[in-house]
């Protein structure tokens, strides 16, 4: 087989690439193997053929390197980190027409997402040509009509994302990250929203009584793990529903680090959509910006739109026995 192999050098479990690095050296040595360079994965897989790494930021590299190793025609495509990584990852294979089937690997800040699936501990029954393939769709995101990303995990409306400083994990300022260039860690703003905040599905306003949330989350339900009991509300019901994706105002923060835990009612509104619906938010304010499986987006327009598409990527997990 032909595998390609990237690794995520800003992902926030460094300490165990070399562990997972060593694992795929081993398990993959009758195979053809392509990687990029230094810690994008030639570090870890030093057996493996190097391809080149191009100048410009995090994403850039990214995209550049996800592109480079598809001309390899690799039958697996194997990323190393978190689920940034693996968003960044699918969304240039997705938008440049590629298919190949994605097996993520978690060495990230946060791994809850579908395609970062397996864990080091996992890779201890990994054939790659025994594995165990299923269809992922995502919420697609638009800021001004232009494409933004796809999340699989969820979309987060606010001024901070979740990040590593000095190893450990912090709320992070979106604006400081993408403005300045600087990891700064601020306490995640409750005034995300303008009295004008909006909400329209396919060109017709809702009404809901959270008229000032705190925190405004878009997430696909179709991963079996997600469906909880009867506290969930209405989502008790998603998975017997066609209706795969949920938008979810919240009063209070609820995803960060050391958010507060209320120790009264959080209220919470859930509004359903599915394949077909556009789901439509405006009126937001300076500090309501976008972060898709964990990676901060700058809001540049007042319009965002969120579409649910399903079967957008087939991801691969080991075949466990």
């Amino acid at each position: 087989m032909r595998i390609a192999v990237l690794f995520s050098p800003d992902a926030g479990k460094k300490k165990i690439f070399n562990d997972i690095g060593s694992v795929l050296a081993r398990k993959l040595k009758n195979h053809k193997v392509f990687t990029g360079q230094g810690g994008f994965g030639k570090l870890y897989i030093p057996e493996a053929t190097e391809i080149a790494e191009c100048a410009g930021d995090y994403r850039t590299k990214i995209a550049f390197m996800t592109l480079s190793l598809s001309a390899q025609k690799p039958d697996l495509f194997i990323c190393v980190g978190g689920d940034g990584l693996g968003a960044y990852v699918a969304d240039t294979l997705i938008t440049n027409g590629l298919s190949v089937p994605v097996m993520g690997i978690a060495g990230g800040t946060a791994n809850v997402g579908p395609i970062i699936a397996t864990r080091l501990y996992d890779l201890d029954s990994f054939d790659p040509e025994n594995l165990i393939f299923s269809s992922r769709g995502a919420i697609h995101v638009r800021n001004g009509g232009r494409h933004t990303g796809y999340a699989f995990n969820d979309v987060v409306i606010g001024n901070t994302f979740l990040g590593t400083i000095d190893g450990e994990t912090k709320n992070i300022s979106v604006e400081e990250l993408l403005v300045n260039n600087k990891k700064v860690p601020v306490t995640p703003s409750c005034n995300i929203t303008a009295d004008e905040f909006r909400i329209a599905k396919n060109g017709k306003d809702i009404c809901f009584s959270i008229k000032k949330p705190a925190q405004i989350v878009v997430s696909p339900l179709e991963v079996d793990k997600f469906y909880g009991r009867a506290v969930t509300g209405v989502l008790c019901h998603s998975a017997y529903s066609p209706l795969k994706a949920a938008m979810g105002l919240f009063d209070n923060i609820i995803v960060g680090i050391n958010a507060n835990i209320a120790e009264q009612f959080t209220k919470s509104e859930h509004i359903l959509f599915g394949p077909g619906d556009l789901i439509t938010v405006t009126g937001l304010s300076d500090e309501g910006h976008i972060i898709i499986d964990g990676n901060p987006y700058l809001r540049k327009d007042e319009v965002l739109t969120f579409e649910y598409k399903p079967g957008l990527i087939e991801v691969a997990e080991p075949f466990y026995t």
